[in-house]
């Protein structure tokens, strides 16, 4: 399977084109990176300690031409530049951008008709077993006698906040409760008391924090805390791996991380 990335000169893309390197089930045929950046149109193994000799490019025409399935975590607006032509192309995307608007998602859900679209708030086979247990410990303690509370900790470059795992542990819960996520979100903390039901986070941002979230169920006499610790970012390009090379041959449609690991049947 020929793999493509879309941002290779990222923190995020790096790591994926080593994931893709180390598998002998696929190939990196191609890396975008912006027009203007020192990394345009030179080798991999001569700008940076990826040992492939695939130039990039910054026209995603040719990025999704020379791909069978792309990968892509980069920024929103770089996210749904791609979307366009990747229909036109027929090219399956795994979507791991964070920080997406409302107008942007929608544009992924009419695109998902056309192609199929794994999109994942974070690729870490932990992260999605955490959210899959978070579901249920909320289907069962509810929200009667139960607090919830969301902790989240990243790098300080990090732009969006709270990260895109933490609001999707956030709507795990409310699935869980049966209740509409954004009438219980409660972020940013207002200055009145917190109310029944209502979903809080905290958020840090410091050094070089791969991604910390934590889950805590807090009544008058007990709680449960479920953490996960991101210790290198290879994890999530192992899992944005696993999930595009799931994506092959797949039906049109927008499928998540739960869809890859059978949470979903």
């Amino acid at each position: 399977m020929k793999i493509g990335i879309h941002g290779v000169n990222g923190k995020m893309g790096q790591k994926i084109a080593e994931a893709v390197l180390s598998d002998n089930s696929v190939v990196l045929a191609a890396a975008s990176v912006r027009q203007h950046h020192s990394w345009y149109n030179k080798a991999l193994n001569e700008v940076s300690d990826i040992k492939s000799e695939v130039k990039t490019t910054a026209n995603l025409e040719v990025l999704c031409q020379k791909s069978e399935v792309i990968i892509d975590f980069t920024r929103p607006d770089a996210t749904l530049a791609l979307l366009h032509l990747s229909q036109r192309y027929n090219r399956p995307l795994m979507i791991g951008t964070t920080g997406l608007n409302d107008d942007i998602k929608q544009v992924i859900s009419h695109a998902a008709k056309n192609i199929p679209i794994v999109l994942a708030a974070n690729t870490s086979l932990g992260v999605n077993v955490l959210m899959e247990i978070t579901r249920r410990v909320a289907e069962v303690l509810g929200s009667d006698e139960w607090d919830a509370e969301i902790f989240e900790a990243h790098h300080r470059r990090k732009a969006d906040a709270p990260s895109g795992t933490a609001l999707k542990l956030g709507a795990e819960i409310a699935k869980g409760r049966k209740v509409d996520f954004e009438k219980v979100c409660r972020y940013p903390h207002e200055t009145v008391r917190k109310k029944d039901g209502e979903i809080g986070f905290s958020v840090m941002r410091g050094g070089d924090i791969c991604g910390d979230h934590s889950v805590f169920f807090i009544s008058e006499y007990e709680r449960v805390e479920l953490t996960h610790r991101a210790q290198d970012r290879s994890i999530f390009a192992r899992g944005a791996l696993k999930a595009a090379k799931w994506l092959y041959g797949k039906k049109p449609g927008l499928y998540s991380m739960a869809d890859v690991l059978g949470f979903n049947g």
